[in-house]
């Protein structure tokens, strides 16, 4: 059978305490100010970048309780998951390398195309050189007048018009 039950007096219960780390007044507490919404600034723009982030946290936490995870890491499809990553790690791996080498094998060629460039400037340089082109004229039968035999000629306005009528009897 049961004990019976006891009474207390008031005086011998314990008074109730504060919790630890917060004390009693009689002062109200201080208004605090609102923060804005989640996702808002004070100006009144939204701020997705928090949110986005917010979300996305969220997501990716709770990503390893979901069924559909449990139920995978429990058979045999996570080892398909993980080849299906693993294999995309080396696709992008072996793309980067062959990247890495078409690129220096375009830079070898650059410079193959600047050193044939230098190399026909130079021959080119060379075929109009002044002394290949007065040895080409003078086996053509021209001469180089001296510098006291050179004259400027001027013309008159009415040397046009002559020269025109003549050219029109001619028949030029």
């Amino acid at each position: 059978m049961a004990a019976p039950a006891r009474q207390v007096s008031a005086s011998a219960m314990p008074a109730v305490l504060p919790a630890p780390g917060r004390r009693r007044s009689n002062r109200s507490a201080p208004v605090r100010r609102r923060s804005p919404a989640p996702g808002r600034r004070q100006n009144g723009r939204r701020h997705s970048g928090r949110r986005l982030v917010g979300r996305t946290a969220q997501a990716v936490t709770h990503l390893p309780e979901t069924g559909a995870v449990v139920g995978m890491s429990r058979s045999r499809v996570w080892i398909a998951v993980i080849g299906i990553l693993l294999t995309g790690l080396v696709t992008i791996n072996v793309m980067t390398v062959s990247y890495g080498a078409s690129s220096s094998r375009i830079d070898a060629q650059i410079q193959s195309l600047e050193r044939r460039n230098a190399i026909l400037r130079s021959t080119e340089t060379e075929v109009l050189a002044m002394p290949r082109v007065r040895d080409a004229a003078i086996s053509a039968g021209m001469t180089a007048p001296d510098p006291e035999e050179v004259r400027y000629l001027q013309f008159k306005p009415g040397d046009i018009a002559a020269a025109a009528q003549r050219l029109a009897a001619e028949g030029g």
